[in-house]
């Protein structure tokens, strides 16, 4: 089984330069300050999806929210992102907005814990499951199974 220890990252407020019209956000690591595309984030990084760049405070709500008032992302080992705060397309409460598919303990900066401790659905086990990866982020450590 891999495991992958958590990081945290930020918007930069800053692109890519565009290829072929298609530019990315550039990300930093909020501990070591490295920088990269958002398409060069390692496995098991973390960011706010709704963070306001270059610490304005104009926040706008595109992703469903956590009890934090944030929606944090997680990056997978195939690339895709985990938007923790959202709904799971398998969730049973389809109809409750004030439910969540998975239960996120711990905010921006934190050690993360993911489970089904909380107001959830019936979906799953507190895990997430895509095509090429089945796994828990549990205790700041996304570990497949």
């Amino acid at each position: 089984m891999a495991e992958h220890h958590c990081t945290w990252w930020e918007y930069t407020g800053r692109y890519t330069a565009s290829i072929g019209g298609i530019s990315s956000p550039i990300m930093r690591d909020l501990k070591t300050g490295e920088e990269v595309s958002s398409r060069e984030l390692p496995v098991g990084a973390l960011w706010d999806c709704n963070q306001p760049a270059n610490g304005r405070d104009d926040r706008r709500y595109l992703y469903p929210v956590g009890a934090d008032g944030r929606s944090i992302a997680c990056r997978l080992p195939d690339g895709r992102d985990w938007h923790i705060d959202s709904r799971a397309s398998n969730c049973t409460m389809k109809d409750d907005a004030g439910h969540r598919c998975w239960i996120r303990h711990g905010t921006v900066g934190e050690v993360i814990h993911v489970d089904k401790v909380g107001n959830t659905c019936a979906a799953g086990a507190g895990s997430i499951a895509v095509p090429s990866f089945h796994g828990f982020l549990h205790h700041g450590v996304l570990r497949g199974c």
